[in-house]
């Protein structure tokens, strides 16, 4: 991540963390590594999308739908143009991954990018690398 974060952006991610029972510097450090932004589209090699600020994959889109009550194209939409929306799904993506791996929280962080253990494993450490630089005292 270039810079400092907005403060909105990270406002958003404490509220977040907090309503899904996740460390508050998790999100922020996720962000670091996967660099979106609002109105971000990233093409992956499989055909699906990665969308705005947290690069929620397209995949979620149906799911997230369901779960919120809104129509798949008004989910998409949000998911690009809206920070705090996005945000909240990748919170709510996290949490069930942290659910689905008994509470392995760096299983889940390297799930919520690859279920291929190489690329898990390379992702975890992506996003504890980030959390030292963004997180540790100088």
């Amino acid at each position: 991540m270039a810079g400092v974060m907005a403060v909105p952006f990270l406002a958003c991610m404490v509220l977040v963390a907090s309503f899904n029972h996740l460390p508050p510097r998790v999100l922020p450090s996720i962000h670091a590594v996967e660099g979106g932004e609002v109105g971000t589209v990233h093409r992956n090699a499989d055909g699906s999308d990665d969308l705005g600020v947290m690069q929620v994959n397209t995949r979620w889109v149906m799911p997230l739908a369901w779960y919120a009550g809104l129509d798949p194209r008004v989910v998409r939409y949000r998911l690009i143009g809206d920070a705090c929306f996005n945000i909240a799904a990748a919170g709510a993506i996290l949490r069930a991954y942290v659910g689905a791996e008994r509470g392995n929280l760096m299983r889940a962080i390297g799930d919520y990018h690859s279920h291929t253990p190489a690329l898990n494993q390379a992702y975890q450490a992506q996003v504890l690398r980030s959390a030292m630089l963004m997180f540790s005292r100088k």
